[in-house]
């Protein structure tokens, strides 16, 4: 219902957003009434995770949002280079679930949570945006009662089926985004939304163990929380997601999360190193993509005793599951052993068929 054009303040000097009302939602009134809360929701919040409002313009019969400018790639850009870091995925978690415990404390549901609306600065930020199907549970709901509303991989059960909703539907959309972010595909697909809304109805999504096995159990454990089909069995409030994730990042990343994003971003190529040197030193963003590598490495091993296991798995059950030779190379081996090559094959014996007498 809206464009959004990157601006100059010309009397500061400061770069802005500028979110346009299109001439076609205009004159609908449930897109202006949208419009209007979203901008209310915006000037109630003062969090450093959600994009800024300064200013709200009627000019020739437009509406136009004066945002804060956000110089820097979506969440779901760096999501189409494949799948995040366990670590910095958690850190944009805990972010974004910060921003909603902000908005939660207002009354205000988001409804839209999706890596399209999250946003990564070049100073190592995370910023929430789109409030734009906002719901604020104080107010008289704008939808009818029974009508689903938001994005359909990244709605609720309770989204899905037009049941009340509370503040755990975004929960539960956060749940979907971090399991997108790990994995690069979303928990539940379809060809269809009908197809989709049945399997967010019943709760059935490949789990992060299986499809993503180098995922620390701990984070992994949330993800599935948050993805609970009944709300009484998620986290009670974006808080407390936000702690059990502060907890895992605790014990996993030693620098600063600022710092390990702008490593992130310059390792995915979304910053230059000028960019990235204007909030590092050239030592802390050297030691930061070591440990980097170091994670990486690790990452590589958990992968590989997970093929290993499932190798193993099927030899001792005989279920005809095998690799080709010139795919599966033994990389591990006992001290001192040297690899014997393989066996060259036997020669054919005549028999029947062979066309020799």
């Amino acid at each position: 219902m809206a464009r959004v054009y990157r601006g100059l303040h010309e009397k500061i000097q400061r770069e802005v957003a500028l979110k346009e009302l299109l001439p076609e939602a205009q004159t609908d009134r449930e897109a202006q009434s949208r419009f209007h809360r979203e901008a209310l929701a915006l000037a109630a919040f003062r969090h450093q995770n959600i994009v800024t409002l300064y200013d709200l313009v009627e000019k020739n019969d437009s509406v136009f949002m004066v945002l804060e400018f956000v110089d820097g790639p979506t969440l779901q850009d760096l999501i189409k280079d494949g799948p995040l870091p366990p670590d910095v995925a958690a850190v944009i978690g805990a972010r974004i679930a910060s921003a909603l415990d902000h908005a939660h404390f207002r009354h205000i549901i988001h409804r839209d949570l999706k890596p399209g609306n999250v946003m990564l600065t070049k100073s190592g930020e995370v910023k929430l945006m789109d409030f734009g199907i906002a719901k604020d549970v104080d107010l008289v709901a704008l939808t009818q009662q029974g009508v689903a509303v938001g994005t359909p991989a990244y709605m609720s059960p309770e989204q899905v089926t037009g049941a009340p909703l509370d503040l755990r539907t975004d929960i539960f959309s956060l749940g979907v985004l971090l399991y997108e972010a790990l994995t690069g595909a979303r928990p539940f697909q379809g060809k269809t939304a009908g197809e989709v809304f049945a399997k967010i109805r019943d709760g059935k999504y490949t789990h992060l163990h299986k499809v993503a096995p180098h995922v620390p159990a701990p984070l992994a454990n949330v993800v599935k929380r948050a993805l609970e089909v009944k709300p009484d069995h998620r986290f009670p409030d974006a808080a407390a997601m936000r702690r059990e994730l502060d907890v895992f990042l605790a014990r996993e990343v030693k620098v600063s999360h600022p710092a390990l994003l702008i490593s992130f971003l310059r390792h995915r190529q979304k910053l230059t190193e000028t960019e990235a040197l204007a909030h590092l030193t050239q030592a802390e963003l050297g030691s930061i993509e070591a440990l980097a590598e170091q994670r990486r490495a690790r990452s590589a091993r958990a992968k590989l005793k997970w093929v290993v296991a499932v190798v193993l798995l099927s030899l001792a059950t005989g279920s005809g599951v095998y690799f080709l030779q010139d795919r599966w190379v033994p990389l591990v081996q006992k001290k001192g052993a040297e690899l014997a090559p393989a066996p060259a094959p036997a020669p054919a014996s005549p028999g029947r068929g062979s066309g020799k007498k």
